[in-house]
């Protein structure tokens, strides 16, 4: 067929007198040949056509005709016009005289009708050939690109709503390929890069996530374990030795503390490999389960450990005993003296400040260590780990002596509180923890029967 379509453009002329194709006139024909040509024509899967220059198709193959869903009849000696849309006919025609007359160009992609009104994508090739009275022809060949590009256009649409669903991820996230640079990143990845200071250029399309996280790793910074942890995980799964994982770290800036859990995970497919980075903001759940924690082991009026808690330290610090029997430890047990005096005198809204202040009190005189917890109504209970009963003795009466003269102002008035506190010491010999709270109640108890504001010790057995 390029043979044949090579002598067109030498000379060669269609014949409509001869059939579809011919041998033009002056030149000697050689009919096997000339019926070998028709064939390969005829037979081609692509559309050819020849077009005078009026317009009018001269000759169409049977593959022009099947292409556009007319019958050779139906298209010779009309407007090729009839293939385009309506208002394409005058611009089309003018660019095919410009491409006879002048040699423009009327190559490339086009959309064309077919006779039951549907619409094709074509390439089109255009040729100039020598017609008859001296005027050019032109030669056009296509071939029917509509499925193709129905699939560009449906994996244009897929790319697109990847995109959109990657940009509508709160998630900061990034797809890197098996050596670690990154193939793609969604819009709240830049912008997160943006807003904490970093280098676009090392976090955006084409730099090496790697190579980011190999510099992170070795930077001695307090998150430089974080770092290192989690390329070694990510080398793992790159490495095929797992198919995914997921690492909650810190990553605190100057204005607030945050949080963040990264997912990696092999993406499944047929291509070459890729892995999906995704790193979620969990800030507000790291907040939300401290604050339940806090509800669970705090005291909400006073802001001490409640006495759940505290029960749970004092049975940590009592299993620290008997793995070291030589440790001290003490505890005092406190009671605020005559308190309800102070709520019927002055109103429960008073007796909340109350134990409030006591609380305050104690906290500003313990150590870091050292566990107060809100054990009972007015009662509070201090756990005293490397104490001695001395010491803690003296640590008592300090407190009493502090809340004695330092009178609750609030609303209304001011009252004077007084404490009483029993002491006792916890030994690793004990039964169970709680018996050293059945001491110190014992050394409470005493301190009231000698006339409250007193600090007293349970030296004996339980």
């Amino acid at each position: 067929m390029t043979r044949r379509l090579d002598r067109l453009v030498d000379g060669t002329l269609p014949d409509e007198d001869m059939g579809l194709w011919s041998a033009p006139q002056g030149i000697e024909r050689s009919g096997h040949a000339l019926r070998l040509m028709d064939q390969i024509i005829q037979r081609s899967p692509i559309g050819v056509a020849v077009i005078d220059h009026d317009g009018v198709f001269r000759s169409v193959n049977p593959s022009f005709c099947q292409i556009h869903g007319y019958r050779q009849e139906e298209l010779l000696g009309r407007l090729f016009t009839l293939l385009l849309p309506q208002p394409e006919h005058n611009r089309v025609m003018a660019l095919h005289h410009d491409f006879l007359d002048r040699s423009a160009d009327m190559d490339g992609e086009r959309v064309v009708l077919r006779r039951d009104g549907s619409m094709l994508n074509v390439i089109a090739h255009s040729v100039r050939v020598p017609g008859d009275e001296g005027r050019w022809r032109r030669l056009v060949y296509v071939v029917d690109i509509t499925e193709r590009r129905r699939m560009e256009l449906a994996l244009q649409a897929s790319q697109q709503f990847t995109r959109s669903v990657l940009d509508g991820l709160g998630a900061h996230v990034c797809v890197i390929d098996d050596n670690g640079v990154i193939v793609t990143v969604n819009r709240a990845w830049l912008d997160f890069a943006a807003a904490n200071g970093g280098s676009l250029s090392s976090l955006q399309e084409g730099a090496n996530y790697l190579r980011v996280c190999e510099v992170a790793a070795c930077a001695g910074s307090a998150d430089a374990a974080v770092a290192a942890q989690f390329l070694a995980l990510l080398r793992e799964v790159i490495a095929g030795h797992r198919q995914h994982f997921q690492l909650e770290y810190p990553c605190h800036s100057p204005e607030e503390n945050r949080w963040f859990m990264v997912r990696v995970s092999r993406i499944e497919a047929s291509g070459s490999p890729r892995y999906v980075v995704a790193h979620d903001n969990v800030t507000a759940l790291k907040q939300a389960q401290e604050a339940l924690r806090q509800q669970a082991t705090t005291d909400e009026l006073t802001g001490v450990a409640n006495r759940r808690s505290f029960m749970e330290a004092l049975g940590i610090e009592f299993e620290r005993l008997r793995r070291h029997p030589t440790l001290q430890c003490s505890v005092l047990a406190i009671d605020l003296d005559h308190f309800k005096d102070v709520n019927d005198t002055w109103g429960h809204a008073a007796g909340d400040a109350v134990l409030r202040h006591v609380a305050q009190v104690v906290s500003g005189q313990t150590r870091l260590g050292d566990v107060l917890g809100r054990t009972g109504g007015e009662e509070f209970t201090v756990l005293l780990p490397d104490t001695t009963v001395d010491e803690a003795e003296a640590l008592a009466e300090r407190l009493r002596l502090q809340v004695s003269l330092d009178p609750l102002q609030f609303t209304g008035g001011a009252t004077r509180v007084t404490l009483s506190v029993g002491v006792a010491v916890l030994t690793a010999s004990d039964v169970h923890p709680e018996a050293a709270l059945v001491r110190a109640d014992r050394a409470l108890y005493a301190a009231k029967e000698s006339g409250r504001n007193a600090v007293r010790s349970w030296q004996g057995p339980g």
